[in-house]
C-alpha cells in the first residue's frame, strides 16, 4: 500500500505514506522495501522485515540486505536502524547491534543489547551503556561487555567496568574496575580511581584524591600525589609521600614532588609505628606498665603497689623498701598491654626480638580457574604453633587479675586523709598514702581521700627504724597480709640491710 507523494512500497505486505519533498523544496520520497514494513515521513526507507521508520531520512536495514533491520525502528532525523530489533531516535543515530538503541545526537549504539545516548557517545560492547557527551574531540565509548560510560570522554574498555565524569578510563582487561572524576585510570581488575589524574593500577586496588598512584595489590592511595609504590595491601594519605612495605599504613607529609617523606607510619613486619613530630600527646601523665596480680585478683587504682613473687605484685605496705609504682586510672602510655594478641602469638629470640622465615603464598584464581593473583613469595614472622587463632582472645586490660601500674609521672593516690600539699607520703599497711618525713612527693590534694603524687624514678628515702620495721612486719604477719614465706624473706633482707 503507497499513499501520499512518490512513494514505494516494494515489499510484501508493506505501507509507505506522506513523501513529497524535503525542507528545500527537494524530492524526497519513502520506500518500504521490507516485507511488511511501513515507511513514513519525509526520505525514509524502511528495508527491514517488519521495520518502521518515521521522520526525516530515516533507515531502518540495509538495502540489498533482507537479514539486516529485521523489527527495527527508526524515528527522527537521519537516524539508522541496522540492528534485527534496534531502535534509532532523535537526530543522525545509530543503531547497528541486534537489540540496541540509539537516542539523542549522533550516537551509535553497535553492542548486542547496548544503549547509547546523549552527544557522540558509543556503546560498543555487548549489553553496554554510553551517555553523555564528546569532549576535546574525545567520544564517550562503552566498548567493555556490559560496561557503562557516563560523562565527557570518559572509555570503559574493561567488561563490566564504570567510567564516569570527564576523561576517565577503564582499561581492556581491567574487569568490574571503577574510574569516576577526571582524568582518572583503572587498569586492573576491580580497581577503582576517583579524583582527578589518579591511577590504579594494583589488582583490586584503590586511588583517590589529586595524583595518587595505588599500584600494589588491594593497596589504596588518597590524598595528594601518593603512592603504594607497588606494595601489597599497603595504605597512604597525606601529601607527597610513598609507601615503604606491604600490608602496613603511611601518612605522607612531603612538602612538593620533589621533596618527598612520611609523617607516620606503622609497619607489618615489625608491628612498629613511628611519628615523625618532636612529641607524642596524650590526656594522660604517668607511663605505665602491666603487671599481673600475684592472687589473681584485680587491684583498683589508686594504690601503691610491690613485687611481690616473680614479676607478680601486691598492694605495698609501710614495711616495704620497694615500692614499685600506684595502680593508675589514667596512664599516657601503657608498656606490655599484649592489648591486640596473645603476648606469645609469635616466636621471639632470646632478646624478645620475632624471628622471621620466607612463606609461599598460594595463586588466587576465580570460579573458573583462572588465575588472578600468581603465586608469590613473601617474609612472614613465625607463628608460634601454640597460639589458636580461633580461641578468643581477651586483652589484659579487661581481665581482673592485670592492673595497669604507672611508674613514672603525676599520679593520684588514695590517701588517709594526713598527707600535706609539698610533702611527703609513703604507704600505710593498706597500700594508702600517709603522710612521712621523706618517700613520694605531694603535689597537691585532690580529694578527701586522694592526692596528687609525683614518681620520678626513686623516691625519697623512707627511712625507718629497723626494729620499727620488724614490728610492721610482724603485725602484717599476723593481720593476714603476709605469709609465713613472705614474712621470713622481707626479715631477712631487713636483717641483711
Amino acid at each position: 500500500h503507497a499513499e501520499g507523494e512518490g512513494n514505494t512500497a516494494s515489499g510484501r505486505a508493506s505501507h509507505v505514506e506522506g513523501g513529497g519533498v524535503d525542507p528545500l523544496g527537494n524530492p524526497a520520497p519513502n520506500l518500504s522495501i521490507g516485507s511488511s514494513s511501513h515507511a513514513e515521513g519525509v526520505g525514509t526507507t524502511a528495508s527491514g522485515f517488519a521495520s518502521h521508520a518515521e521522520g526525516q531520512n530515516t533507515i531502518t536495514g540495509a538495502a540489498g540486505d533482507p537479514t539486516q533491520g529485521t523489527n527495527a525502528h527508526a524515528e527522527g532525523q537521519s537516524t539508522t536502524a541496522s540492528g534485527p530489533a534496534s531502535h534509532a531516535e532523535g537526530n543522525s543515530t545509530i543503531a547497528s547491534g541486534v537489540a540496541s538503541h540509539a537516542e539523542g545526537i549522533s550516537t551509535t549504539a553497535s553492542g548486542v543489547g547496548s544503549h547509547a545516548e546523549g552527544q557522540n557517545t558509543e556503546a560498543s560492547g555487548e549489553a553496554s551503556h554510553a551517555e553523555g557527551q564528546i569532549f576535546d574531540g574525545n567520544r564517550t565509548q562503552a566498548i567493555g561487555t556490559a560496561s557503562h560510560a557516563e560523562g565527557q570522554a570518559t572509555i570503559a574498555n574493561g567488561e563490566a567496568s564504570h567510567t564516569e565524569g570527564r576523561n576517565t578510563t577503564t582499561n581492556v582487561g581491567a574487569l568490574a574496575a571503577h574510574a569516576e572524576g577526571q582524568s582518572t585510570t583503572a587498569i586492573s581488575q576491580g580497581s577503582h580511581a576517583e579524583g582527578f589524574d589518579t591511577f590504579a593500577s594494583g589488582f583490586t586496588s584503590h586511588a583517590e584524591g589529586n595524583s595518587t598512584t595505588a599500584s600494589g595489590q588491594s593497596s589504596h592511595a588518597e590524598g595528594q600525589d601518593t603512592s603504594t609504590a607497588g606494595f601489597q595491601n599497603a595504605h597512604i594519605m597525606g601529601r607527597f609521600g610513598d609507601a615503604e612495605e606491604a600490608h602496613s599504613w603511611f601518612i605522607g607529609n612531603g612538602t612538593s614532588a620533589l621533596a618527598r617523606g612520611l609523617g607516620a607510619k606503622w609497619l607489618a613486619s615489625s608491628g612498629e609505628m613511628f611519628i615523625d613530630g618532636a612529641n607524642y600527646n596524650a590526656g594522660g601523665a604517668d607511663f605505665a606498665e602491666m603487671f599481673e596480680t600475684a592472687d589473681g585478683n584485680s587491684i583498683d587504682v589508686g594504690y601503691f603497689v610491690t613485687v611481690s613473687e616473680g614479676d607478680k605484685v601486691r598492694i605495698a605496705t609501710s614495711s616495704d623498701d620497694f615500692i614499685l609504682g600506684i595502680s593508675s586510672a589514667t596512664p599516657s602510655l601503657i608498656g606490655d598491654s599484649a592489648g591486640l594478641s596473645w603476648h606469645g602469638r609469635y616466636v621471639l629470640d632470646e632478646w624478645g626480638r620475632r624471628t622471621y622465615h620466607e612463606v609461599t603464598v598460594p595463586a588466587v584464581k576465580d570460579p573458573d580457574g583462572n588465575e588472578l593473583i600468581p603465586e608469590k613469595t613473601e617474609i612472614q614472622p613465625v607463628i608460634n604453633p601454640e597460639w589458636d587463632p580461633q580461641r578468643e582472645y581477651i586483652p589484659r586490660k579487661k581481665r581482673p587479675e592485670w592492673v595497669p601500674v604507672g611508674l613514672i609521672g603525676k599520679i593520684l593516690v588514695r590517701d588517709d586523709g594526713t598527707c600535706e600539699e609539698q610533702g611527703y607520703c609513703w604507704p600505710n599497711d593498706n597500700g594508702i598514702a600517709t603522710k612521712a618525713e621523706k618517700g613520694y612527693f605531694v603535689l597537691k590534694r585532690t580529694g578527701e581521700n586522694q592526692v596528687l603524687v609525683l614518681l620520678n624514678s626513686q623516691p625519697s628515702t623512707n627511712v625507718l627504724d629497723p626494729i620499727v620495721k620488724l614490728e610492721k612486719l610482724a603485725n602484717l604477719k599476723e593481720q593476714g597480709y603476709l605469709t609465713e614465706k613472705e614474712f621470713q624473706i622481707q626479715k631477712q633482707k631487713l636483717l641483711d640491710s
